[in-house]
């Protein structure tokens, strides 16, 4: 069985060196003791030394005891069958790794086809699409119809609606009842079609006898999908936010509202170009997210702010549609009807918000560093969301850290490197850095005071 190295066992406050089933063979101050575990009990046993491990700890066999009955790796939504790896594991698209179908971890989630609820759209709705389609080619829809709208009416009328779409109808029919007060929404009235009777005709809701029926239809289905949802609900692992964490790059780039007023085209990411200091330069080659953009099952969504309550749209769903072109990764998303959406989207329209970024995290030899560390390249990236930003990009936050670092370092003598590297340390472990800087900050005042000799002599 291969062996892991990870910093993340539980139990162990340095490294550890790990079985693939997850039982911990032993603990280490240093990531090269752990390593030389390994490779001694791997070439004892025959086996092979994986290297440091990039899984979950969750991930034990589907068959321990605090496994809900059912749940395997094999059935789950990440699982891609596509990608084998010559061991038999197949590729997670969640954690972008190789893992064997009889285990499982807390991110699990069902595949779509497991907990999709089955219904087919009734004939009399898909007419109903069909005529509001036949009005608005006619000119008799008014300026409110969206183009989102006309695409999914024309989707429905043959039939087909996605579960997004469904919940959507059920709370819109709430929320314009009341236009059907109007004369002439009603077929047999004078005026008829108003421009809120195609409307619900668009959104396959007909205004005649079967009103009722339609609305109940929707719904009843919308109550059903939800129930679907909550059913099936996994609490979500956190992103990791040590060893290979999720990480954020934001771009200042197009970000431009199309014709129909509600639908965004931008850049989350531009290749080959250098970044500002993060300290090192990065650029990100074309292709990176040829894989993560192929993995289907992978449900990538748009944000604001990185902020996982503020959803604007996602591939799943099909509001969000990501692709690669010459320039870098294109966004393409729909806004939803809420509230901060509909505020985003006045803030864009006026240029106000303009920059977009993307959260990811780098499968083992997706990226390459150069000789002095200077340099990194990312060649693969595993994908895990896009954000519309409204802050400062991070890039322009980081050049002017850097010079102000470099400040510090021509007035105390001291190495940028040096600076960052407490910095750091000072984020994650306060007291621990301050405790174990005393002697540094020592020095640092001696050479203060050399400094102000020189310059009174």
């Amino acid at each position: 069985m291969p062996y892991y190295i990870t910093d993340q066992a539980a139990g162990c406050a340095g490294w550890a060196t790990v079985k693939e089933d997850g039982e911990v063979m032993g603990c280490h101050d240093t990531k090269q003791a752990a390593i030389d575990q390994a490779l001694a009990i791997a070439q004892a046993e025959g086996s092979e030394f994986v290297g440091e491990r990039q899984l979950p700890d969750a991930y034990r066999p589907a068959t321990a005891e605090d496994v809900p009955e059912g749940r395997a790796c094999g059935n789950c939504l990440f699982f891609d069958e596509s990608d084998v790896a010559p061991d038999g594991r197949a590729m997670c698209q969640r954690w972008m790794e190789y893992v064997d179908g009889g285990f499982y971890c807390d991110a699990w989630e069902p595949r779509e086809d497991e907990r999709q609820v089955e219904f087919t759209v009734p004939q009399y709705i898909r007419t109903a699409a069909e005529q509001g389609l036949a009005y608005h080619a006619d000119g008799l829809s008014g300026d409110g119809v969206t183009a989102q709208t006309v695409r999914e009416a024309t989707l429905m009328a043959r039939g087909e609606v996605s579960e997004d779409k469904a919940i959507r109808v059920s709370a819109w029919a709430a929320r314009h009842a009341a236009d059907l007060e109007a004369e002439g929404a009603r077929p047999d009235e004078d005026g008829y079609p108003t421009p809120g009777a195609v409307a619900h005709l668009l959104w396959g809701i007909p205004t005649g006898v079967r009103y009722a029926d339609a609305v109940a239809f929707w719904d009843n289905l919308a109550e059903r999908i939800r129930e679907d949802q909550e059913r099936y609900m996994v609490t979500p692992v956190e992103p990791r936010t040590e060893g290979a964490d999720v990480e954020f790059r934001t771009f200042v780039g197009e970000l431009r509202q199309e014709d129909d007023g509600n639908t965004f085209v931008g850049y989350a990411a531009v290749f080959n170009s250098d970044s500002q200091p993060l300290p090192f330069i990065e650029r990100i080659l074309p292709g990176a997210f040829a894989k993560s953009l192929r993995a289907r099952k992978r449900d990538i969504r748009a944000y604001v702010n990185h902020d996982s309550n503020m959803v604007l749209a996602s591939t799943r769903s099909g509001t969000l549609r990501l692709s690669e072109d010459n320039i870098g990764l294109r966004a393409e998303f729909t806004l939803p009807d809420t509230t901060y959406a509909r505020d985003l989207s006045a803030l864009m329209r006026d240029g106000i918000v303009d920059k977009m970024s993307f959260g990811f995290t780098v499968p083992r030899g997706g990226d390459r560093w150069s000789d002095d560390g200077r340099t990194r390249e990312l060649r693969e990236i595993a994908l895990h969301e896009v954000s519309v930003v409204t802050g400062f990009p991070a890039y322009e936050g980081t050049t002017a850290a850097v010079r102000s670092l470099e400040a510090v370092c021509e007035r105390t003598g001291m190495s940028v490197d040096e600076i960052a590297q407490v910095l750091e340390r000072l984020a994650e472990k306060p007291q621990e850095t301050v405790e174990a800087a005393a002697p540094n900050l020592l020095e640092l005042k001696r050479r203060q005071a050399e400094l102000a000799a020189k310059k009174v002599v």
